[in-house]
């Protein structure tokens, strides 16, 4: 795939995956099962839209190249950058640490893996492949990947709605500015994902690990 065809792919994938995620989520749901189809949906959004498209793109490169620093991170042209990370980092101990402290042994286990696992995926689409594609125009590099990033967070609310739908989208849209600037100014999304998935953990994963357990425990009545 030339260059010119991967600018043309990028550009079309939040408009794209927002049509096929949000059919697979209500259409699964129906079938499945509110639990089940939201776990396909977010399988299908993982392994389709966050993993094999930027790997697709980026083949010649290798796909770990999207988390290859450019730049450090926490180096002197990069303190405001450095500086966003912490912040956004250490918010979700003020905002979850206690949910997390209390919560129960299982969930923290399984919360985990599926923080890491989303992060990852997640930072990989929306950040890493953005800011190599367009290392040099932060409206396609950093807001709008941005957008297509808090837009997408309707998606699964179709599914499971959170108390504020529209509140929580704006939330992300800020995260996903924050955490495009740190892409683009280090060139990757390793550090992002880090805080990704931190952010994630802390959270419990909320609600996919619930489901799974949820899940689980259905399956073994």
């Amino acid at each position: 795939m030339n260059r010119q065809a991967i600018r043309v792919v990028a550009i079309a994938t939040p408009i794209l995956l927002l049509a096929s995620t949000s059919t697979i989520f209500v259409k699964a749901s129906q079938r499945q099962g509110n639990e089940i189809g939201y776990l396909t949906g977010f399988s299908f959004y993982w392994l389709f839209w966050c993993l094999l498209v930027p790997w697709l793109m980026v083949q010649k490169q290798g796909f770990a190249s999207l988390l290859i620093d450019r730049r450090p991170l926490f180096s002197r042209e990069n303190w405001l950058a450095a500086l966003l990370w912490g912040i956004v980092t250490i918010v979700a101990l003020f905002m979850y640490g206690k949910d997390f402290v209390a919560a129960p042994p299982d969930l923290i286990l399984l919360a985990l893996p599926l923080a890491i696992i989303n992060g990852v995926c997640e930072e990989l689409l929306w950040r890493g492949l953005y800011v190599r594609v367009f290392p040099t125009n932060p409206w396609l590099g950093i807001i709008y990947p941005a957008v297509g990033f808090a837009v997408w967070h309707f998606v699964p609310q179709i599914v499971y709605p959170a108390e504020d739908v529209s509140g929580f989208v704006l939330s992300t849209l800020f995260l996903g500015l924050v955490y495009g600037f740190i892409a683009y100014r280090t060139g990757s999304a390793k550090w992002t994902a880090i805080s990704h998935s931190i952010n994630g953990a802390i959270a419990l994963a909320a609600p996919l690990a619930q489901i799974i357990i949820s899940v689980g425990k259905s399956l073994m009545i």
